[in-house]
């Protein structure tokens, strides 16, 4: 009834559309109701549940079920498990036609054994599902609860399917990571990982030999699109694992089609080489993030470098926490490089937490010259008047911009007041700015007119390749009009 449902929170959404064309009516999806509501759901709940999908599927059908965000009894696991595998009246069972399933957060607070009973009774109910897939975050899993989800993890059904996987804030600690890899490799030749396009490791505790282990989950990978691995506290041994892996994927002829890449929170400060070589082949690199990832200005530039040699469009981009700047300003100029490579597509940009300092700012906002750009985000990055003004001046080069992030920086009371009345409410609130000290006051004069003077050289110095590129061109094509019509030349030289 509607009162049990509302009584349950849980309804059973339909998203039904049909190809106007074939008139072909989609399957229908269900889900559960406010995700973020916290309730636990036990038998007569589940009951309820259950009944009313039973009469919302009447005449149709489902491919995704989605139970995330709310915590289940071993009692109501088993009602929903006894549901989807039915198969009244000579029917296939709801599971057989399910391809997504949405069972993350589901054990919140049960007891250790009884929410390793909950993971086994819903994932063995898809047992007949060629899931395509599968989001098993936020649920406290350990390697007990990886081996209790082994039949959606590597079931035979799943085995040429599975193409989706999410693994975030399950608490996965290295022995758990190696089980999750030999789950997803075995087989060899077959593994579900091969066809794996999405896969997401998110704050977990794998460590550096967790690292490993993920190294060879994408060593299997022959179309990966979507990559996560953050936040998983790696240090300088384990982020090795992860950029040759992605550096053997990129040589292999297997990274080129990715377009999603979130490596934040890693130690690429001694193997950026490894991380540049694979961005290289990223040509469809949409987003980017490598924020706290210690690259320093070495690795910055060769990051840069690698994304301007691969000729991506990326609309969002995310270097904060990298040290860029501490050791001057060859990491800053490459940034700016970068941004007037994808002026066309960036939409959100993050340099916060750096020492870019207002020379630095002044180069990168200088760069800026976008109508897609929506955020943009320098916190905390030692910015005083000099950075102000060159942002203040930055404003009609991004007409689109939406919210600007600039806390945490020196600007005098006056400067606020100006970026105030620039930006208006676009700019967030700078409750952490220090106004009564100008950051430009602990730079040298020299310092400031060093790096206006090494812009300007810069600038000479495109202009003058781009002159003698274009002497190099015509001197060619003069060539080849001799070789090709040796007399007309000779002719009109004379």
């Amino acid at each position: 009834s509607v009162t049990a449902l509302l009584t349950a929170s849980v309804v059973l959404y339909i998203s039904t559309s049909k190809d106007r064309n074939r008139n072909i009516t989609m399957a229908i999806t269900l889900s559960t109701l406010d995700p973020e509501k916290r309730e636990v759901i036990d038998a007569a709940k589940a009951n309820d549940l259950v009944a009313s999908w039973k009469e919302q599927l009447q005449g149709e059908t489902t491919d995704k079920i989605v139970l995330r965000g709310k915590s289940y009894t071993s009692e109501a696991a088993k009602v929903i498990a006894d549901f989807l595998t039915a198969t009244e009246n000579g029917q296939p069972s709801v599971a057989s036609g399910t391809k997504i399933a949405y069972i993350d957060d589901i054990i919140a607070s049960r007891p250790e054994a009884e929410a390793l009973e909950v993971l086994t009774t819903i994932s063995d109910a898809f047992k007949e599902s060629r899931l395509v897939e599968v989001d098993l975050s936020d649920n406290a899993m350990g390697t007990k609860g990886v081996v209790a989800c082994k039949t959606i993890l590597s079931g035979p059904t799943v085995i040429d399917t599975l193409q989706c996987l999410k693994l975030c804030n399950n608490g996965l600690s290295k022995y758990t990571m190696d089980e999750v890899a030999v789950l997803l490799t075995e087989g060899e030749s077959s593994c579900i990982a091969k066809n794996l396009t999405q896969v997401h490791f998110f704050n977990n505790m794998s460590d550096d030999d967790g690292c490993a282990s993920f190294k060879k989950i994408i060593a299997c990978a022959e179309n990966l699109t979507d990559i996560r691995f953050s936040g998983t506290r790696a240090k300088a041994k384990g982020s090795a694992f992860i950029t040759s892996g992605l550096k053997d994927l990129a040589e292999s002829g297997r990274l080129g089609n990715v377009t999603r890449l979130d490596l934040a929170d890693n130690s690429f400060g001694e193997c950026y080489e490894d991380l540049a070589e694979a961005l290289c082949v990223c040509s469809k690199l949409e987003y980017l993030d490598i924020h706290d990832c210690c690259l320093g200005d070495d690795g910055i530039v060769a990051v840069c470098d690698a994304l301007l040699e691969a000729k991506q469009s990326l609309s969002f981009l995310s270097i904060s926490g990298n040290e860029i700047g501490e050791e001057g300003y060859e990491g800053t100029k490459s940034v700016a490089k970068l941004i007037a490579s994808i002026n066309d597509s960036i939409v959100s940009f993050d340099a916060s937490e750096n020492e870019l300092k207002s020379p630095g700012i002044r180069t990168i906002a200088r760069a800026f010259n976008s109508g897609t750009v929506k955020e943009i985000s320098f916190n905390l990055c030692e910015i005083g008047t000099v950075g102000a003004n060159a942002l203040i001046e930055m404003v009609p080069r991004v007409p689109n911009l939406e919210a600007i992030q600039l806390d945490d920086n020196g600007f005098l009371e006056n400067v606020v007041d100006r970026l105030t009345d620039t930006f208006g409410g676009k700019l967030a609130e700078m409750e952490g700015n220090d106004d009564e000290d100008d950051k430009d006051d602990e730079l040298d004069p020299e310092e400031l007119e060093e790096i206006s003077a090494d812009d300007e050289a810069d600038e000479n110095e495109t202009t003058e390749q781009a002159d003698a590129d274009v002497d190099d061109l015509a001197n060619q094509l003069s060539q080849q009009a001799l070789e090709t019509c040796p007399f007309s030349a000779r002719k009109g030289l004379r």
